[in-house]
């Protein structure tokens, strides 16, 4: 009789399915901003130098992101890597230079959200098949959104780290009218 009891209580005191009684709960996602000041087309610019390159990017109120149109549409010149302006490496380059070569290099993925109204995050699709964050910080002061130079567009980090750059010319954000195409997206 003891020995029926004993495997009652070690029977009741076991889980059948061989995993823990009870896992933990999982985290519900958090939700991710998509500031309305980013919503969108806006061109992403290389105009500091000889020539001028420029990638229009459609961003989604869902936070989804797409690459409309690059020119030069030949990809040529300084487009000739990844044939469009939204490209960053791991590194930083060193003076005289303004640009470098990474081993890896990501460029910008379907996805986008915001951390308030000046910075912008950007999921890229990167060399290595890693997924990594690319935080932007814009001008604070939306105004200058649509002007030339636009809203700026400082790099602060790729994936948690403050190691890369953009891996090519000067870029600019420059925010097109309300209803505008890349061919009538012009600053104001």
């Amino acid at each position: 009789m003891r020995a029926l009891l004993g495997v009652l209580v070690v029977a009741g005191c076991t889980n059948v399915a061989g995993g823990p009684a009870d896992p933990p709960p999982i985290d519900p996602p958090v939700p991710r901003e998509h500031d309305a000041r980013f919503v969108g087309l806006w061109a992403v610019e290389q105009p500091l130098h000889a020539l001028y390159e420029v990638t229009y990017y459609a961003f989604g109120s869902d936070g989804t992101l797409h690459a409309v149109v690059s020119d030069p549409a030949d990809c040529g010149g300084h487009l000739r890597e990844h044939c469009v302006t939204g490209s960053v490496a791991n590194c930083v380059p060193t003076e005289p230079q303004s640009r470098c070569t990474g081993a890896i290099t990501c460029v910008f993925g379907g996805e986008w959200f915001s951390r308030g109204s000046s910075t912008l995050v950007i999921v890229g699709d990167c060399s290595d098949d890693t997924a990594r964050e690319i935080v932007i910080e814009m001008a604070a002061d939306a105004s200058s959104n649509t002007g030339w130079g636009g809203a700026g567009g400082t790099l602060t980090s790729v994936g948690g780290s403050d190691g890369w750059s953009h891996d090519n010319w000067d870029w600019s954000f420059r925010k097109c009218r309300a209803g505008s195409v890349p061919t009538t997206c012009v600053p104001e």
